[in-house]
């Protein structure tokens, strides 16, 4: 990693100069051409960047530029940045990349280059970077059109504009990706169609986010736990976890709260406690969730939500206590098709004591039906 230090820190990956040097020598077929390319590429990268990088400065933040695969990135750390700062910083990427295609293009065309090589050199500068602006403004996410989108309609209708971003986004990213899919530009659609599904996952998270999620002393209290989680400090987390259940009520950082909580619970060997954490968001479970509520809920003779968990809990788990457990709960349900039949699955998985599991108790009131017997018999 090579890192340059400054007003501005700015780190480039290896593998720029890598995905740099293919682009460059699929573009020219010549090894001049590709040092020709990977500079185009690295000076348009780092205009683009230091829009941001300059913009944030002039509003008091203390950016870092990181050159990554063929592209960048700008962070830095600000709370409660206006929006309107926040939509500056992110346009000024795009308008200095503009700026740079017309100064190339600028002294192109003024005549005062004659070298042939310092003249294809400007020319294919100042087309990446029209083209670069272009594509970087559309309204889609991780484009910094997609960013400005965004903030836009955040700042005019706020968690809710968030979603509106995300879904419009989606919406612009398929039909393009359609466009180029039919029109035999398959690397773009595929490009676009990723971008898409971006998007989408974007979208579908954010039904579950609530206007606590958008406030920074809720997430800097989590990312305290998730530390203190780290550093083996499970009471002082657990503290702040328990406060920032209270405070947010609902949302993602409430069901990260919850889900922390119910796993510390659950290895202090307070199950009705880690139950009632995972049951407070039953509808919203994580996949590690989903198999210990499934365990959790066995024990609390929950059987309804047992059986309601059941396939997904042996796709995450496929062991024999997991399909006896699932056999179980469905026999106290009494329901003897899908109780012999899970115990049919466990037999197969795990070689278990039918005359063992037959004597259990939990099995008494399906015992005796056809439909029970028939699955347990084709062992």
């Amino acid at each position: 990693m090579m890192r340059l230090q400054g007003k501005i820190p700015i780190s480039i990956h290896p593998l720029f100069w890598v995905l740099a040097g293919i682009i460059g020598y699929w573009s020219s077929r010549t090894l001049t051409g590709m040092f020709l390319w990977i500079g185009i590429i690295f000076i348009s990268v780092l205009v683009h960047e230091m829009g941001h990088a300059l913009t944030a400065i002039a509003f008091g933040l203390h950016p870092q530029i990181q050159l990554i695969a063929v592209g960048g990135v700008t962070s830095y750390e600000a709370k409660h940045l206006s929006y309107w700062k926040q939509f500056l910083i992110v346009l000024d990427g795009p308008v200095f990349g503009f700026f740079l295609f017309v100064l190339a293009w600028g002294v192109l065309h003024t005549g005062i280059v004659t070298n042939a090589t310092f003249m294809g050199f400007l020319q294919i500068l100042w087309v990446v970077n029209l083209f670069w602006t272009i594509v970087n403004l559309v309204p889609v996410m991780p484009l910094d059109g997609g960013q400005l989108l965004r903030i836009a309609m955040e700042a005019i209708f706020g968690l809710r504009g968030l979603q509106i971003s995300f879904f419009m986004g989606m919406v612009i990213a398929l039909i393009i990706s359609l466009f180029f899919f039919l029109t035999r530009g398959l690397l773009i659609g595929v490009l676009f169609f990723l971008f898409a599904f971006q998007s989408f996952d974007a979208w579908r998270k954010t039904k579950f986010m609530t206007s606590s999620d958008r406030q920074e002393e809720n997430s800097e209290q989590l990312q305290k736990a998730e530390k203190k989680l780290k550093e083996g400090k499970k009471e002082e987390a657990k503290k702040l976890l328990l406060a920032l259940r209270e405070t947010t009520k609902e949302g993602l950082i409430f069901l990260a709260a919850t889900h922390y909580l119910a796993f510390i619970f659950y290895e202090e060997h307070e199950n009705h406690k880690a139950y009632e954490m995972l049951l407070s968001m039953q509808d919203q479970l994580a996949d590690d969730d989903m198999a210990l509520m499934h365990e959790l809920a066995f024990e609390e003779k929950n059987y309804s939500l047992v059986a309601h968990l059941s396939s997904k809990a042996f796709q995450l788990g496929q062991n024999v206590n997991v399909a006896i457990r699932n056999a179980k709960a469905f026999a106290y349900l009494n329901d003897p098709k899908p109780s012999g039949g899970w115990l049919h699955t466990a037999q197969k998985i795990g070689h278990i004591d039918s005359s063992m599991i037959m004597q259990d108790p939990a099995f008494d009131s399906v015992r005796e039906e056809e439909e029970f017997q028939k699955f347990f018999e084709n062992k």
